[in-house]
């Protein structure tokens, strides 16, 4: 009965470990790269985010480059310049300040599809 009792218990261990490992490893995908990467990334970049579903983000600044990704209404994103009528991004923003995490993505966007965070930069990319 004690064999039996140590094995469900080494059982319940190894999965206990197995689900930490995995919760883990999710949870860093989005963390920067890099140490700095986010101090970095908000002093050249203006916090964005996505206006429409299914928003395409393009591997240049036109509809003839390959869509690299979409995007959803509400997803915030790091974003650098405007050329014509569309925006370079460089990041997506995962969480809120002061504890948000940035998956480097390099992309661009219809400026139609995306604003800025805050009421004196919200039409910025208009």
């Amino acid at each position: 009965m004690l064999k039996i009792f140590n094995l469900r218990k080494a059982a319940i261990s190894i999965a206990l470990t197995s689900a930490s490992s995995v919760l883990l490893a999710s949870s860093a995908w989005a963390q920067p790269t890099t140490p700095g990467y986010g101090k970095t990334l908000q002093d050249k970049t203006v916090c964005s985010f996505i206006t429409g579903n299914n928003v395409n983000v393009r591997s240049g600044p036109g509809n003839h480059y390959k869509v690299i990704t979409k995007l959803n209404r509400g997803d915030g994103v790091r974003a650098t310049h405007r050329k014509g009528n569309w925006v370079a991004i460089s990041a997506r923003v995962y969480g809120y300040s002061p504890n948000e995490t940035y998956k480097p993505l390099k992309g661009w966007v219809s400026n139609a599809y995306i604003n800025g965070c805050s009421e004196d930069q919200f039409e910025r990319w208009r």
